[in-house]
Order: C-alpha cells, then sequence, then structure tokens
C-alpha cells in the first residue's frame, strides 16, 4: 500500500490560496489606485476592460503552454513575472515615473499570466490529492474552500490596508503573494515536460476544446453552469443594485446580503464535502439552482435586513456545493495529459460568457425595472434547475487521445 503523503497537497493547496487572496485585494486595491492616480473614470474603464481581455487570452494559450512546457515552469514563471508586474506599479509611482501608458501595460501584463499559472496549479490538485488519499471530491472541495475564504476576505483586507497604507503599497502584498505562490507552486509540481512529437496542433487550445465538446457529461454541465453563473452574476452586479438603489435602500443591506451568501457558501462547501455522496450530484445541483431562483422572487419583494441576511446564508449554504462538484467532474472525466488545456478553455469561455450575459441584463432592466427582471431571473434558474436533473454523472467516457496526448508521451514527471 502506497504511503500517504499530505505535505505536496498542502503546499499546493497553499500556493492556490496566496495566488487567489492576492488577486482578491487586488480587485479592490487596482481599481482604487487607477482613479486616484489618473483621476479619469475613463481611463479606469480603458483599465478594467484590458485586463479582461488579457485574462482571456492568457487562459486561452495558457493551458496548451502548461501541457507543453510543464506546470513547474509556468508557474514559476506566471507568479514571478506577474507579480513582478505588479510591483512594478508602486515603484514607478514611487519613482514619480508612473504615466498612464505604463499603469495599464503594469495592469495587463499582470492579468495575461494569471490564468496559466492557475491552471498550473489546479491541473495537478487530482495528483497530489491520490498521494495523500483524498478522493478528487474532497480535493474540489478544499479548492473551493480555498477560494472562498479569499473571495470572501480579500476586498475586506484590501479596504483595510488602503485605508491605513493607501493603495499603492497595497499593490505590494499582491505582488508578493503571486511570487509566494509561484515558488510554493514550482516546489511540487512536475517539473519541465519531456521533449515530444507532438504537434503545434495537438498542443493547442483546440485539442482541449474538442474534448470538452465530444465529453457527454462535460458538455452539458459546463453550458448549465456557465448560464448559471451569468444568471448569478447578473443578479449581484447589475439587477439588485439597481433594485436597491431605485427604492433607495443603502448598499449596506446588499453587502450584508453578499457577506451572508459567502458565509453560507463555506458551509455549504463543508457539508457537500462530508455528506456528498449521499445525493447524486445532480440532484445537488437542481436543489442549489432552486434555492437561487425561489431567493430571487423573494428578493424581488425587497425583505427586511433580517430575511434578507437569512436568505442570504440560505442561499450560499444550498449553492455551496456546485463549484466542487464542477470541479470534481472535470478532474475525473479528463486525462491528465489534457487537463492544461481543458482547463484554459473552460476559463476562457465561462469569463467570455460572463459580459454577454450581464449586458443582456442591463438591457431587461432597462425596460422592465429590476423587479420584473429578478423574476425573469428566477425563470432561468429554475429552468437550469430542471434540466440539470438531466444529467447523467455515469462511467467515464471512453474517448480516445491523440497519440501525442496519451499519458506518458507528454508528461514530465520529477
Amino acid at each position: 500500500m502506497r504511503e500517504r503523503r499530505h505535505g505536496p497537497l498542502v503546499t499546493l493547496l497553499a500556493a492556490v490560496f496566496l495566488f487567489r487572496i492576492g488577486n482578491a485585494v487586488a480587485t479592490l486595491a487596482l481599481p482604487w489606485f487607477v482613479l486616484s492616480h489618473t483621476g479619469s473614470a475613463s481611463w479606469a474603464g480603458i483599465t478594467a476592460a484590458s485586463s479582461v481581455v488579457a485574462t482571456i487570452l492568457g487562459a486561452w494559450v495558457g493551458g496548451g503552454l502548461v501541457d507543453r512546457f510543464g506546470r513547474a515552469p509556468l508557474a514559476l514563471i506566471s507568479g514571478v513575472l506577474g507579480g513582478a508586474a505588479m510591483a512594478g506599479i508602486p515603484v514607478l509611482y514611487a519613482l514619480g515615473a508612473l504615466s498612464n501608458v505604463a499603469l495599464l501595460v503594469c495592469v495587463v501584463l499582470g492579468a495575461v499570466l494569471d490564468a496559466p499559472g492557475m491552471a498550473a496549479q489546479d491541473s495537478h490538485l487530482p495528483e497530489l490529492g491520490r498521494i495523500a488519499g483524498l478522493s478528487v471530491e474532497r480535493v474540489s472541495s478544499l479548492k473551493a474552500v480555498m477560494g472562498h475564504i479569499a473571495v470572501l476576505g480579500g476586498p475586506a483586507l484590501g479596504g483595510t490596508a488602503v485605508g491605513l497604507l493607501g493603495a499603492a503599497p497595497t499593490l505590494w502584498f499582491t505582488a508578493i503573494c503571486s511570487m509566494l505562490a509561484g515558488f510554493l507552486a514550482a516546489w511540487v509540481l512536475p517539473g519541465p515536460a519531456k521533449r515530444t512529437t507532438a504537434t503545434a496542433e495537438d498542443l493547442s487550445m483546440s485539442a482541449g476544446s474538442a474534448f470538452l465538446w465530444r465529453e457527454p457529461l462535460l458538455r452539458p454541465l459546463l453550458g448549465l453552469v456557465m448560464l448559471f453563473a451569468g444568471i448569478a452574476g447578473s443578479n449581484g452586479s447589475v439587477i439588485l443594485p439597481a433594485l436597491f438603489l431605485d427604492v433607495g435602500r443603502p448598499a449596506a443591506d446588499l453587502g450584508l446580503f453578499s457577506s451572508a451568501m459567502g458565509a453560507g457558501g463555506l458551509a455549504g462547501i463543508a457539508i457537500h464535502a462530508t455528506a456528498g455522496a449521499r445525493l447524486p450530484p445532480q440532484v445537488w445541483l437542481a436543489v442549489a439552482f432552486s434555492a437561487f431562483a425561489g431567493a430571487s422572487l423573494i428578493l424581488s419583494l425587497l425583505p427586511g435586513v433580517p430575511l434578507l441576511v437569512l436568505l442570504g446564508a440560505l442561499v450560499g449554504l444550498l449553492t455551496g456545493p456546485v463549484s466542487p462538484i464542477l470541479n470534481a467532474a472535470i478532474y475525473n472525466r479528463t486525462p491528465s495529459a489534457l487537463l492544461g488545456r481543458v482547463l484554459g478553455a473552460i476559463s476562457a469561455v465561462m469569463l467570455s460568457a460572463a459580459p454577454a450575459v450581464m449586458l443582456a441584463a442591463g438591457a431587461l432592466v432597462d425596460v422592465t425595472g429590476p423587479g420584473p427582471g429578478l423574476v425573469v431571473s428566477a425563470g432561468f434558474a429554475g429552468g437550469v434547475a430542471l434540466l440539470t436533473l438531466r444529467l447523467r454523472f455515469g462511467p467515464l467516457a471512453a474517448l480516445e487521445l491523440p497519440t501525442a496526448d496519451r499519458p506518458g508521451s507528454a508528461r514530465g514527471e520529477r
């Protein structure tokens, strides 16, 4: 019986957490700095849009780079260079040499390196989980907890740091976290990939996209989760703020709802990690999407603060398992040699689809108002819940890989 070793998994999860907490701090500190430095909302918008485009580009090509050159080199390069790009902002600012163009270049360079680094980390979690004697489902839950804590704590930490130190010094935190994550991940990830006969086409993102298209579970599962993510994102960033603003409710009320939902999400992930096997995955997902639909209807009635907080906690509790279920399905059904490209393709598609759904939500709110918008959102979420019940989490699909993509032909384990 193989000896269980938890050290490599703990190290990689620490890298995952550092990478995400650094980015979460930057989501507040960076826009604040851009606005204060440029004094222009237009430049803030240009910077934000450029960052999104760079992240999509990095996700699209990063997975192929991970599978081609190895996970450790890509994690190290992404972490160190991405951290250096972020550190360049406070350094140039302190020297009085930070132009708007230089600021944009630093932001874009840091964003384009994010996705390859995360793909390198995430693609090796299942293997280290096996070494630690943990199931893929348990590893997926641990990863989700790391991300959830980062998303919950990062903005609060960033806001506190900006208030005490200023926006520019706060960006050092993101830079240091990125570099540390790169070094930690490189310590436990496989080294450079061995030379292979794989063609550029075999190692391109098209191979990951083609696999997803013909995989009988992942294709519909990703489609449904992507639709739900768009609905949830539209509620949080478009419809609910418009609703609260229309009736004069303070932003703090919406913040309480979001915080309660985040805390409930952590509890939901923990419950699924311990009791997930008692129900089929499609039932967990259907319950999650149905709960979201019901909550959207109740929110359209503008409940008071106590009910609002309770509703947020309940929605978070029931939707928490969505991310671990999706990650486990990806890990279980994707060959290791393709995992980097598949993760990159998924990230690129998810990032590209979200703005389109949010634009549609904004147009809907302009026409019907935020209350009816929430009702429409609930209807779509309910439809997703019904379709989820048709998913079949059965035996793994026996998909033939190209010769260059078969395990052992393109891997460089230490």
